[in-house]
């Protein structure tokens, strides 16, 4: 084919293609698909109750955190049961600690015997520290400190006036021998 017949060709489609053009947009008739609408359809809105924004739907779910479970969705296989929960540790106390106990009274003098008084039926223990003796009844005092509260054959019992704590003394033998009888 020669340069001239190209060109006739050229020019002859471009002419059919001006007419078809011309004929769609100014001939009225549309070759194209219709798209479900015409004209003649009148608007009608979408049915919404209450059209107003919910700020505080929208506030919630902003402040929602998504906590995943561990499970793979995309697995057909269960996730491993949950650990058991460890019991909580006690916490050592807080705050000042607690002034250690004082240790057990125990009284500087020792007990070796004791009488009973028929008249008056009292009875007094003898009660010695180192060279001093001591002959206390009931409810006496010894050096000013330390109140005798019961006296028996075998043992007297001593209370520390300024704390209360309590000791007892058990009757100590002299040399190795029995204890002194009344």
């Amino acid at each position: 084919m020669s340069e001239r017949t190209k060109v006739v060709v050229l020019v002859v489609l471009g002419v059919v293609l001006a007419a078809v053009v011309f004929y769609m947009y100014v001939g009225g008739t549309s070759l194209a698909v219709g798209t479900g609408s015409s004209d003649s359809d009148a608007y009608q809105p979408i049915d919404v109750q209450n059209p107003a924004l919910h700020l505080d739907r929208i506030e919630q779910l902003r402040k929602l955190e998504y906590k995943p479970t561990g499970r793979d969705i995309f697995s057909a296989q269960l996730p491993p049961p949950p650990r058991p929960a460890e019991p909580p540790r006690a916490l050592p106390p807080v705050g000042p600690s607690l002034p250690p106990e004082p240790p057990p009274f125990s009284p500087p003098f020792k007990y070796y015997g004791y009488s009973d008084d028929v008249a008056t039926k009292k009875r007094s223990g003898f009660f010695t520290n180192g060279e001093e003796v001591f002959i206390v009844s009931e409810g006496d005092l010894i050096q000013g400190k330390f109140r005798i509260v019961g006296i028996s054959p075998n043992s007297a019992d001593v209370e520390e006036v300024s704390t209360g704590r309590h000791a007892k003394l058990t009757m100590e033998t002299q040399g190795g021998g029995e204890s002194p009888k009344p």
